[in-house]
């Protein structure tokens, strides 16, 4: 090993092991000592309402549909998301996948998990979605097998990388439904069987057109539920 690997090797485990004990953390949110996500920032991250489609987690109107699946029912079983994308997680969700912002995995996960009074369903695996190989190199990580692997090892569930992106999609956000699904159109494969009852996990979920997209193709592949494990949900 090299002087400059060594030095690098030193470098990272300083910041992995010694910061935290030197510096103890802070709340991201208010700067409040002791947790990453202080236990009252925690109870005021945006939620959803209680009233909510259980299909794509979208606010239910005064009859009790929802505005999208009342019309077109999705391939996805149900759809597991506490928060909604705005301030502060949408700063935050903004800085740990744009701004290299890896110290935020553990708080954004750890904040998942505690927002459930009762677990959802065990599925048999969870299934990151995939992000090209061309925006992994430009990003460093997937965000989304990130939360899976927190996820995975909380509950007992394994991860399955078995999706792959075949084509490089535009970003999607600010697209129409419409926009995404052409875009969507022969994007993924499946590389592998799978079990009966899966979960895709994603940070965030704005239209559903990709969780649509894989459902169908899980579907396609012999999976008989596919829910939806989701940081939050674009109102």
């Amino acid at each position: 090993m090299g002087l400059e690997t060594w030095g690098a090797a030193c470098a990272r485990w300083g910041q992995q092991k010694l910061l935290p004990w030197l510096l103890p953390e802070s709340c991201r949110i208010c700067a409040a000592p002791g947790a990453a996500l202080c236990a009252d920032c925690l109870r005021e991250l945006p939620r959803l309402p209680a009233d909510r489609c259980s299909w794509c987690a979208l606010p239910v109107n005064d009859a009790g549909d929802c505005p999208v699946c009342s019309v077109e029912a999705p391939s996805y079983d149900y759809t597991f998301c506490p928060f909604v994308y705005t301030s502060p997680l949408a700063e935050a969700i903004r800085t740990w996948k744009f701004h290299d912002g890896l110290d935020w995995t553990r708080p954004l996960a750890k904040a998942w998990i505690d927002a459930w009074e009762t677990p959802p369903p065990r599925p048999e695996a969870l299934l990151p979605i995939p992000a090209h190989p061309a925006r992994l190199r430009e990003r460093g990580y997937n965000q989304a097998a990130l939360l899976a692997h927190h996820w995975g090892r909380s509950y007992g569930v394994p991860v399955r990388d078995v999706l792959r992106r075949v084509r490089n999609t535009p970003h999607q956000v600010g697209g129409s439904r419409d926009q995404r699904r052409i875009n969507l159109q022969s994007a993924f494969a499946v590389r592998s069987r799978l079990p009966a009852h899966v979960a895709l996990v994603d940070d965030v979920m704005t239209t559903g057109s990709t969780a649509e997209t894989l459902a169908q193709l899980l579907r396609q592949h012999g999976v008989a539920r596919v829910d939806l494990w989701i940081l939050t949900r674009a109102l």
